[in-house]
């Protein structure tokens, strides 16, 4: 999954644990095996182009997984099908390589009782229905930019003592930037802590956690990257752990208090 990299392997654990709670270990292996060679085949069709850029040139795709048994197939629909899982796994891992998506991008998915393979992928590039342009006067207000928040080090080291918070996504790390075996970047962290600083940087995952501004409600949220140490929220007296890899993450308020494994930095907006 040359591709795929670093953001292929975070969505992937993802899969594994929500798989693993819902259907079992023995079953979440077999899936995550098909899950992965179906990722692996769709690799296969991105393009490169003009000066590196990586296009996916079909806007639909059909994939059909194969079993005779009534109960297998009902795995494959809840595990893939059900609430779009595999289509949201496949527009994320192409959006995270950097891979453009072709409007009116979109992922089927059936089972069939026979076929000549585990699973096979039809691709298809279909027509996007135009859509008129609204009337000037129904036009929707443009949606207010990220309102400015700060956030101060209180423990750990990092290259400076405050940040400015007032982008859709801050990435918090160990490393400026990460790359995949290919020394190519696949992720970039605003707020960094010092390898080696001390010991509360060493509990600081590489790629540990993010800051989303979520503009439907004006707040902004932190998000665990899968980090090993975890993160949580230390508000009023209480601990609000951060679930990892749940991509909704956790509500900020002012004054929380933010630990990244035992690295903490202070919000406030």
């Amino acid at each position: 999954m040359s591709f795929f990299s670093e953001v292929e392997k975070t969505i992937e654990r993802a899969f594994r644990k929500w798989t693993e709670r819902a259907f079992g270990p023995a079953q979440s292996d077999e899936l995550l095996l098909v899950r992965r060679a179906i990722l692996e085949e769709i690799e296969a069709k991105i393009q490169v182009i003009q000066r590196g850029q990586r296009l996916f040139p079909y806007n639909h795709l059909r994939v059909r997984l194969v079993s005779p048994e009534p109960d297998r197939r009902a795995l494959f629909h809840a595990a893939f099908a059900q609430d779009r899982r595999l289509e949201n796994d496949i527009r994320e891992s192409l959006q995270g390589a950097g891979c453009a998506l072709p409007a009116g991008f979109a992922v089927d998915v059936e089972t069939a009782e026979e076929g000549p393979k585990g699973f096979e992928i039809a691709y298809a590039i279909r027509e996007t229905p135009s859509i008129p342009a609204p009337a000037p006067a129904l036009e929707p207000e443009p949606a207010p930019p990220p309102a400015p928040a700060r956030l101060e080090i209180v423990r750990g080291k990092a290259a400076r003592d405050t940040y400015t918070v007032d982008k859709t996504r801050t990435n918090i790390g160990r490393m400026q930037e990460l790359t995949d075996s290919q020394h190519r970047i696949v992720r970039r962290n605003d707020i960094v802590f010092e390898e080696g600083g001390d010991d509360a940087n060493a509990t600081v995952s590489r790629a540990h956690a993010h800051i989303r501004f979520d503009r439907p409600s004006g707040q902004y949220r932190i998000c665990d990257d899968e980090s090993e140490f975890g993160t949580r929220i230390f508000r009023e007296g209480r601990s609000i752990e951060v679930p990892a890899g749940n991509r909704r993450g956790e509500r900020l308020c002012p004054a929380d208090e933010i630990y990244v494994g035992r690295a903490c930095l202070r919000f406030e907006q």
